[in-house]
């Protein structure tokens, strides 16, 4: 074989092994409008506010409440996509790209605030704090009802935006109010 043809065979060669850079591009979720986690439940008959305290022991599955203190529920979630909101990247849902890679866990922290006045408003607030994990990375995204978080990520895949944002999509938020609604 001549050298003009081992030169032509050895580009080509070389050019076809050559690594092809990802085309990967991340796309932000949407804010949404804030949410109003100010809630009253307001009972005006002893019969409506034993319905509330029942609900809240089968809820939290608890002997007894009191309505004085303030109520902390911890969630795992299952289905993370109906709940949280990171964005795209491609054209999958983040949440099912971070998944299918790396593994993924979602934890729900529930505070309500509750207060026995006069007119008989029993919830008063609630806030809730997600944690959603990456499980092989370790990698955590914190972000609260109406609170966003933006996560600089280590390798951002070759895209100009190192930054990942999550936020809920206040299903849990809404699940809880029609929950305990009378």
């Amino acid at each position: 074989m001549s050298k003009k043809y081992f030169l032509i065979f050895s580009f080509f060669f070389l050019a076809g092994c050559e690594v092809q850079e990802s085309k990967n591009i991340y796309k932000p979720p949407q804010e949404l409008e804030e949410f109003k986690n100010i809630y009253e439940l307001v009972a005006y008959s002893n019969d409506q506010i034993e319905q509330i305290k029942i609900k809240l022991q089968m809820f939290l599955q608890k002997d007894k409440i009191n309505l004085e203190e303030p109520i902390s529920i911890n969630f795992n979630v299952e289905d993370i996509p109906s709940y949280i909101d990171c964005g795209f990247m491609n054209d999958e849902i983040y949440v099912d790209y971070i998944e299918r890679i790396f593994g993924t866990k979602l934890k729900a922290d529930v505070d309500i605030k509750l207060k026995n006045a006069d007119k008989g408003v029993l919830f008063e607030k609630f806030h809730i704090k997600y944690t959603f994990t990456s499980k092989e990375t370790g990698t955590r995204w914190r972000f609260a009802t109406n609170k966003s978080k933006d996560l600089l990520v280590g390798n951002p895949v070759y895209d100009a935006n190192p930054y990942r944002k999550c936020l809920s999509k206040n299903t849990l938020e809404n699940e809880i109010i029609k929950y305990f609604s009378l």
